[in-house]
């Protein structure tokens, strides 16, 4: 018996052989692998699909508080812990494949009444055991406000047992301003070892009134003694949040400090001693920092505030690179469409993408209709907390420049995308463009509305093609900006039939490409050859005789020539272009687009290259 197993991809088809005579058991062995086979193939053939989604590495919980977190990844998951609510009444957790998107998981520890720590839980912190599991260091408060170190642990990182008793506070007897009934610090414990003992630093205050760096140390992660601080501040200010990173025989600190903004660094030679606040520098605005290596490198994680619509503020986690000058740590913020966009010109898309409805933060009523946390606008000015601009904040009108994805290969029979912004098909718009031809297969551009709405592209003829998506503001005019979001290549076919069913959902306002006489409009041809040198023709479908003319621009939207062959009847057409301006002077190589206009209504345009 033959199983053909049929992909769209020649190379990857595969035959099956169940060899007539064999036990049953045998032959439902085989039919069950071979049905185990077929998803894999399933998902080499989706994983060619493009989608660009223009996400960030941020993390929300919408309607919640969340601020001191923990980070650990396992089995390539990262997984993220973070104190949720005010008050914290319970430790969230959410899991990611790459930082960008998140999966909400249910609550892993809550406040219970009658415990130790009845009244709120802060700053997990979650390291593997070394024995297959893991354990979790948190801040547990009790009613009177006093905070202690906890610890909970778990085998798969979703149930966690809390042990019923804290394992550390600063000690009142030698050095430290603590009282089991009485507000009193000893909070955000950070736990590493070296030189192979585990040791734990907190924020913690002197009999003295002067904020410090309580340290303790464990031979097992689980029995705690305090050794007396590690620091003692100049002032009353305590250090909350503390990490403390090895590198190249020096120690660094991280830490935000009561009433100073954002993250502080300070070094020493040694973990014991040397501490100097006069070495401190603020590396960034967040709060809370965590520091976590990952690779060789470190993920520079904290929390910020991002403005809502209504003047309240919604808490964000941000994750960045932390990066080394000598031993002067840098927070790396790459601009987020690097992987998979290039800049091509302009300003208009280097603050891009924009985070959340920030036009709603300035009091515009328009549902964008954007997905997940991003989307691109080069109108807006905001790329979320702690990063380009300011809630609310816009480059306006006047912002222009383009952006193109990398290059990839259609495989999928139709494209989807959100689009929104001005009416300006030759200025503002997003395209599909052949790579080697240059040949604009699709272009869409806004309705003059914020709103985007969703178009899609039949990419059938198309399959095999190399291309990418170009996205052009070139207008300073009212309204000259584009809106992209949630750009997605899919296996599923569109029916453009129009009788019913998808055909009436699937529409192209701004280019055609089924046959004119089944939609009756007039429709603009790709012009051929292109790339050309020194001529090309361009050809036009009318259905019904108009007034026509053929416009041409440059890549800044200047008109440079217009064909005006006048009044045509119903039919195809064509024209002829020598690549000269309206003065007859030849013009240099580069792209250009061309425009069809009948009756004074601007129909389609497409691009073209001069190439000499």
């Amino acid at each position: 018996i033959f199983f053909i197993l049929y992909t769209r991809s020649p190379a990857m088809t595969r035959t099956l052989t169940i060899p007539l005579g064999k036990p049953v058991a045998t032959m439902r062995r085989m039919i069950k692998a071979f049905m185990l086979v077929i998803p894999m193939f399933a998902a080499v053939e989706a994983s060619a699909l493009v989608k660009f989604d223009f996400e960030q590495k941020f993390f929300v919980e919408f309607g919640q508080i969340i601020k001191d977190h923990g980070l650990i990844r396992a089995d390539g998951v990262y997984h993220l812990f973070y104190l949720r609510g005010d008050p914290a009444v319970n430790i969230g957790h959410a899991t990611s494949p790459d930082l960008i998107h998140w999966t909400q998981e249910d609550p892993v520890l809550s406040i219970q009444p009658g415990t130790w720590d009845d009244q709120a839980m802060w700053a997990p912190q979650v390291l593997p055991t070394g024995r297959g599991d893991y354990i979790m260091y948190y801040t547990g408060v009790n009613l009177a406000a006093s905070q202690q170190a906890g610890i909970a642990l778990s085998a798969d990182l979703y149930n966690w047992i809390k042990l019923p008793w804290p394992v550390y506070h600063p000690d009142p007897l030698t050095w430290a301003e603590w009282s089991l009934t009485a507000f009193s610090h000893g909070r955000d414990p950070y736990v590493f070892e070296y030189q192979g003992s585990f040791y734990m630093i907190n924020t913690a205050k002197t009999w003295f009134n002067k904020g410090a760096v309580a340290f303790a140390i464990s031979p097992d992660m689980l029995n705690w003694t305090d050794i007396g601080p590690l620091y003692v501040h100049d002032t009353w200010h305590v250090l909350e949040s503390l990490q403390c990173v090895e590198r190249n025989d020096k120690f660094h600190m991280f830490f935000t400090e009561e009433t100073i903004a954002g993250t502080s660094h300070m070094a020493s030679d040694s973990l014991f001693n040397g501490w100097d606040i006069g070495t401190r520098s603020i590396i960034d605005f967040g709060h809370a920092p965590e520091v976590t290596p990952f690779d060789g490198n470190y993920v520079f994680s904290r929390h910020a505030a991002h403005q809502w619509g209504d003047g309240s503020n919604q808490f964000v986690i941000r994750f960045d690179t932390l990066i080394w000058f000598g031993d002067d740590p840098v927070v790396y913020k790459p601009w987020p469409l690097a992987a998979d966009w290039n800049t091509t010109s302009g300003f208009a898309f280097i603050t891009q993408p924009t985070f959340l409805n920030n036009p709603a933060v300035r009091g515009d009523s328009v549902d964008v209709g954007f997905e997940g946390m991003s989307w691109i606008s080069s109108f807006e000015n905001y790329g979320g907390p702690l990063g380009p601009g300011s809630s609310g904040s816009f480059l306006g009108d006047g912002a222009v420049g383009s952006i193109q994805s990398r290059t990839f290969t259609i495989v999928g029979h139709s494209m989807n995308l959100l689009v929104g912004g001005g009416d300006y098909p030759a200025d503002c718009y997003v395209a599909l463009v052949d790579t080697n031809t240059q040949e604009v297969l699709f272009t869409e551009t806004g309705r003059n509305t914020d709103a985007m709405d969703r178009r899609y592209w039949d990419l059938t003829p198309y399959r095999g093609r190399d291309v990418y998506i170009e996205i052009m503001d070139n207008s300073v005019a009212p309204f000259g900006h584009i809106n992209v979001d949630d750009i997605q290549e899919s296996f599923e076919r569109l029916d453009t039939g129009g009788s019913g069913g998808k055909g009436d959902r699937f529409t192209w306002p701004m280019m055609q490409f089924n046959t004119p006489a089944a939609r009756g409009e007039a429709e603009l041809f790709p012009n051929s050859p292109n790339p050309f040198n020194p001529v090309t023709d361009v050809s036009y479908y009318l259905p019904a005789a108009g007034r026509v003319a053929i416009e041409f621009f440059d890549v800044r939207g200047k008109r440079v020539r217009r064909l005006e062959p006048g009044r045509e009847g119903p039919g195809m057409h064509t024209v002829r272009w020598n690549g000269t301006n309206d003065r007859a002077e030849p013009l240099s190589s580069g792209i250009y687009f061309y425009r069809l206009v009948v009756d004074g209504r601007n129909i389609a345009t497409r691009k073209m290259m001069l190439l000499k």
